[in-house]
């Protein structure tokens, strides 16, 4: 203990020799000097002696043979380090793709037929990729671009995101408990009191399907139709084009988180110009993407109907998606326009 101030000017050396060692350092405690070190100012101490250096490889081999040999759980799967990212490549290394035009010939002649040799399916991916044509071209129409007998297709030189992607669980949790048969059975009855039906994540055969198009081609009750999340594919859209052209009360569809095709959503879209009736068209969020001449012919598509003032779709296309938006747009003027009894 260290005396500097005049705070302990009233103690003396007999002071300290009569104290034990524990009553000094309670003392030592208690007087706090402003001019001891902050560890001896500190009411705690540990007297605890450091330890030994530890070899922290041998630990961590010992913990991870331990930990196998106690066998707790069956999932346990041993660390792998693994490189998060693109691996790096230097400039020097990249190697340009260089196409010779008598390669070039070459193709253009084998894919016309003309020349001894057999064209071959990388001989046509190559010529496509020299074409660009794999990079205008959504998943499903690169998949549809192979020669009968073949199911290879072309790679796109751009990654396709949502191609492979699966809707997550947890989009789609809500239970829906309706009686399928009988909520059909009232669709074809006509039933009055039936005007908005929700299928939603509800997973849906075909045929089923089916008759629910069918039914509502001919129903004047329902004027809301959700049929999200049903596992609808291409070969029940013929049903929902026939409904699109001939119902006149039905005011909204749904048909988004399902598994249809950019060809398919075109001609449900072009349906729309034999309907006056319907307001809203959900078909966003599809299992396939939409290829960009897809996504334009529906833009397109939209200048022929009036009645549209709400849709939704994955626009990849920037052009296509703005045209789409000022037609919407129009229709919602024109809808104003009417309500407000302006011609």
């Amino acid at each position: 203990m260290v005396a500097t101030d005049r705070k302990m000017d009233y103690l003396n050396d007999e002071f300290f020799e009569g104290l034990s060692k524990e009553e000094i350092e309670q003392l030592n405690s208690e007087l706090c000097d402003d001019l001891l070190p902050a560890a001896d100012r500190v009411k705690y101490h540990i007297d605890k002696k450091g330890q030994n250096f530890i070899d922290k490889e041998a630990l961590s081999k010992w913990m991870e043979e331990a930990a196998v040999a106690s066998q707790i759980g069956q999932d346990y799967i041993p660390f792998a380090k693994e490189t998060k990212g693109k691996k790096f490549v230097k400039v020097e290394e990249k190697k340009e793709k260089t196409v010779y035009d008598d390669e070039f010939e070459k193709l253009l002649a084998e894919a016309e037929g003309i020349g001894d040799c057999d064209i071959t399916d990388g001989d046509i991916d190559a010529l496509a990729e020299i074409l660009g044509a794999n990079s205008l071209l959504g998943s499903v129409d690169v998949s549809s671009c192979t020669r009968p007998g073949n199911e290879t297709g072309l790679t796109s030189p751009i990654p396709d995101i949502r191609a492979n992607y699966l809707v997550e669980a947890g989009d789609m949790e809500e239970v829906n408990e309706i009686d399928v048969e009988e909520t059909l059975q009232e669709i074809q009855n006509n039933d009055s009191s039936l005007t908005h039906c929700i299928f939603n994540n509800v997973p849906l055969d075909q045929e089923m399907i089916d008759n629910i198009t069918s039914a509502m081609v001919d129903n004047t009750s329902v004027t809301k139709l959700d049929m999200c999340n049903c596992a609808i594919t291409d070969e029940s859209i013929d049903g929902f084009i026939t409904l699109l052209k001939t119902n006149t009360t039905l005011e909204s569809l749904s048909l988004e988180t399902n598994k249809i095709t950019g060809k398919q959503l075109k001609l449900m879209v072009q349906a729309l110009e034999f309907s006056e009736t319907l307001k809203e068209l959900r078909i966003a969020n599809q299992y396939f993407t939409t290829g960009v001449g897809d996504e334009m012919a529906i833009s397109k598509a939209l200048a022929n109907n009036t009645s549209v003032v709400k849709f939704s779709l994955n626009w990849k296309n920037g052009g296509a998606r703005n045209s789409a938006d000022r037609l919407i747009m129009r229709n919602c003027d024109l809808a104003r326009k009417k309500r407000q009894g302006i011609s």
